[in-house]
């Protein structure tokens, strides 16, 4: 009796291993990346689902990013980091703005990023984008 309990155990342990990196596979397909390129297009997510918005920076026109616009009830922003100029530096390359969402729960909401130059007193859609959140 022992010695099946034995053999069962190991293969137990591998199983649940097996199951845990699969899992972290799901997850991390489900991420939705988004870059100025799918500017206009729209989103299908399900809830708990990561949402990263990779954008060039347009610093070359003097403008800068403002706050994202987007139903807070339905989305989260969880990070916003700039990443810098890449190495070596090239013309026009600003680094690029990276904002992270989740989806919270069941809703529709529209997503924009405007930018603004200083001087100016309105400002532009650089982003928009429509997020529907399903179950």
């Amino acid at each position: 009796m022992k010695s099946k309990t034995l053999k069962v155990v190991p293969a137990l342990g591998a199983l649940a291993v097996v199951l845990l990196w699969l899992l972290g596979a799901q997850a991390a397909a489900q991420e939705l990346l988004i870059t100025d390129k799918d500017n206009g297009q729209a989103f299908t997510v399900r809830v708990g689902q990561k949402i990263t918005v990779d954008l060039r920076h347009p610093g070359g026109g003097g403008y800068n990013f403002l706050t994202p616009e987007y139903d807070q009830g339905v989305l989260k922003m969880v990070g916003e980091h700039r990443l810098p100029r890449s190495e070596p530096p090239r013309m026009g390359d600003f680094g690029r703005m990276v904002y992270e969402f989740m989806a919270l729960k069941k809703g529709q909401t529209a997503l924009v990023i405007p930018i603004k130059r200083p001087w100016e007193k309105a400002s532009e859609t650089f982003l928009k984008i429509n997020i529907q959140v399903g179950p």
